[in-house]
């Protein structure tokens, strides 16, 4: 089993050394375009390479892919928006679990839900795929901060489902709702499918959440900016995001640049319906906050009905992510 990242993929499904990825030679150039960020019509990033033209060679990485790929990426300083397919809503798999953190952190600053806050697992918390809790020992002593770090960095299905039951699914939405980021929504906890605590018709649909990838990029740029919750919630959260075990995907091909920095929260699941042949095919996602010393940006890079149905890091939709991870990182950095 992979040891993180995935929300709802079975126990026993992925080979030992999933996360240990071999940096590959990027030899395909891609492209993106823009769109402001409101507010900012007509900001122009300070890449020398034209956004328009970086969209076509994105959009024709998606195009080879065999499935359905979305892109979004802002520049966190211009607010320059590269987007393919970026309002097309897509089931999160584990990327949902940012949300989550989110609602944590307001229930602990308004006193509701403490970091300190003490939680004891019992053996019928316990669900299968990513984590480690469900192999500890029942009555194991927790805290808040405990499970949003589990909850992230190794994508624990058990810390997530015992940060739901007391944060609420509904709660969740509510926040997102508030923040202006309707395209985000949690349905409920890890391996409950077909049984949701709200819209049970998008959860048949899209299994534990469903994003579209400019909203998960705009959730993303709240924490960037100090304003999920408040600056010293967004900084813990920015930290917990960057303590991340699965760098497959939006980290894999990067340089390695002096004072780069990815925090990132990945998902793996299979498509809750199967398709005319009988095969539920895949679905991946990552979505991240990269910064460096004279550059930062959000992006959310989401794959469904992806026909290769390998758990590897080689798994399709794994590597074209990586690749235009590393278009996207070219050009917002200047870096090539």
């Amino acid at each position: 089993m992979r040891r993180g990242g995935e929300t709802e993929a079975r126990a026993g499904t992925r080979p030992a050394g999933y996360i240990r990825v071999a940096v590959k030679q990027l030899t395909l150039g891609l492209i993106v375009s823009t769109l402001a960020w409101p507010g900012h019509p007509g900001i122009r990033a300070w890449s020398s390479q034209p956004a328009a033209s970086m969209e076509q060679r994105v959009s024709a990485v998606v195009r080879e892919f065999r499935g359905v790929m979305g892109v979004a990426a802002m520049d966190l300083r211009s607010r320059e928006w590269i987007v393919v397919n970026a309002d097309t809503r897509f089931p999160t798999a584990s990327t949902i679990k940012v949300a989550i953190m989110l609602e944590a952190h307001h229930q602990a600053a308004d006193g509701r839900l403490p970091m300190d806050a003490s939680f004891t697992l019992k053996n019928t918390d316990k669900v299968g795929g990513s984590g480690v809790l469900n192999s500890l020992h029942d009555g194991t002593a927790l805290t808040t901060a405990d499970l949003i770090h589990l909850m992230i960095v190794l994508s624990d299905n058990t810390a997530t489902n015992m940060l739901i039951e007391r944060v609420g699914t509904a709660r969740v939405n509510e926040r997102l709702e508030s923040y202006g980021i309707p395209e985000v929504k949690l349905f409920r906890p890890t391996f409950r499918d077909g049984h949701p605590d709200v819209l049970p018709d998008l959860e048949q649909e899209y299994g534990l959440g469903m994003a579209t990838p400019r909203d998960m990029v705009r959730l993303l740029t709240l924490i960037w900016d100090g304003k999920a919750v408040n600056r010293q919630a967004s900084d813990a959260m920015l930290a917990t995001l960057r303590r991340q075990q699965d760098r497959a995907t939006i980290p894999r091909l990067l340089p390695p640049v002096s004072g780069l920095s990815v925090g990132n929260k990945t998902g793996t699941d299979e498509e809750k319906r199967s398709g005319p042949d009988g095969v539920k095919r895949h679905v991946r996602a990552d979505v991240a906050i990269v910064s460096g010393p004279t550059f930062a940006y959000a992006v959310a890079i989401y794959a469904r009905q992806i026909e290769d149905t390998r758990w590897s890091v080689e798994n399709e939709a794994v590597v074209a992510g990586a690749r235009i991870s590393r278009l996207l990182f070219e050009h917002f950095s200047g870096n090539r």
